[in-house]
């Protein structure tokens, strides 16, 4: 895939804060809805960022003529597009672009060679900048017999940007859910909050089984209650786009619950499981 980070920590993973060790109250319907309103969007986003990634990558190495891209950049957005760009760092020039239509899905690329705008530039050198500090930081950890670790850097608001490391793996039927880290980052570049989504790796693997599997579920531990965006974006990436998935569950042992995300209608059902909380 692509924006691989090429060094990482290989420490013991750092972990803030306690996990809880009883259920939690479960809030009212209307919050956990909200909650999984603003989940959904991020993921969509985080989901919509890498997957151009994934396809500007693979479109500049069959039909780029000028192979001379060091750096690829992701996140213009303009009305219904996502852009994306790659990057001769040494001449800085434009020598490869992708535009995602947002509403249609289509993925138009184009071979050309031509200056930055300085916006493009600012961007460039923004996820430069914060790719060297998160490649930085402890408790990074990388799953190499998976894949390599893919960042993406998305811009919140002019005030916020969050660069996410999903992991990525180039294994048939594994969906690489787990090993998901994202870090927020103010103007001046200075960090102001660091997560990691997920304890552990934990794949969903079915190669060996024949044809490809309807739907998966995972456990989150206590005080991670909720699906993630991270969980969306690789299952999109993956469970939908590669094997035609249409939904995924997360057993949430504090809310006492299973959530279902479906890509069909874009939504996530809460649906209760108190017999499975029985001793």
């Amino acid at each position: 895939m692509k924006h691989i980070i090429g060094i990482v920590a290989t420490i013991v993973l750092a972990f803030v804060g306690a996990s809880l060790l009883c259920a939690q109250e479960r809030p009212a319907m209307h919050e956990i809805d909200a909650i999984n309103d603003s989940i959904i969007e991020e993921g969509n986003t985080l989901y919509l960022h890498d997957k151009l990634n994934w396809v500007m990558s693979d479109a500049y190495k069959q039909l780029c003529s000028s192979k001379t891209a060091s750096l690829s950049v992701v996140g213009e957005f303009n009305d219904s597009l996502l852009s994306g760009i790659m990057i001769d760092v040494d001449q800085m020039k434009c020598v490869f672009e992708c535009r995602l239509n947002l509403n249609t899905g289509e993925i138009e690329p184009f071979d050309l060679v031509r200056g930055l705008t300085p916006k493009e530039i600012a961007r460039a050198e923004l996820q430069v900048d914060l790719l060297d500090k998160v490649s930085a930081l402890d408790g990074i950890g990388n799953v190499a017999e998976a894949g390599n670790l893919n960042a993406d850097v998305v811009e919140i608001n002019k005030h916020l940007t969050r660069v996410y490391l999903l992991q990525g793996t180039n294994r048939s039927k594994l969906i690489p859910f787990g090993n998901d880290y994202s870090f927020d980052f103010d103007a001046n570049g200075t960090l102001l909050a660091r997560r990691k989504y997920h304890r552990t790796f934990i794949p969903i693997d079915f190669s060996g089984k024949e044809g490809n599997i309807r739907k998966c579920t995972h456990s989150h531990v206590a005080d991670n209650p909720y699906i993630t965006p991270t969980d969306i974006a690789t299952f999109l990436l993956y469970g939908h786009d590669l094997y035609g998935m249409k939904t995924f569950s997360v057993y949430s042992p504090a809310l006492k619950c299973y959530f279902t995300y479906n890509a069909d209608t874009g939504t996530i059902v809460l649906v209760d499981d108190e017999e499975s909380m029985k001793d």
